[in-house]
């Protein structure tokens, strides 16, 4: 029985840890979403103009969720 101990105890952090990826990315709101979907979009299509902008759009993105949980 000792070692099986450590066993659960690693399943039920691992079910915790799984828990909470699953809520963090179902808690985002749909416009933090799409600003951030926007950023990798532009990021493909214009490398250059991304540099200039990523941290405006982060910015913008990190706002949204903050609003969201604010509300």
């Amino acid at each position: 029985m000792g070692i099986e101990i450590f066993y659960f105890i690693g399943a039920v952090i691992l079910f915790g840890v799984l828990v909470w990826a699953v809520m963090r990315s179902r808690l985002k709101s749909p416009k933090a979403r799409a600003i951030r979907e926007e950023a990798a979009r532009e990021e493909y299509e214009n490398p250059q103009q991304f540099e200039k902008d990523k941290d405006k759009l982060a910015a913008k993105a990190e706002q949204a969720e903050n609003d969201t949980r604010r509300t």
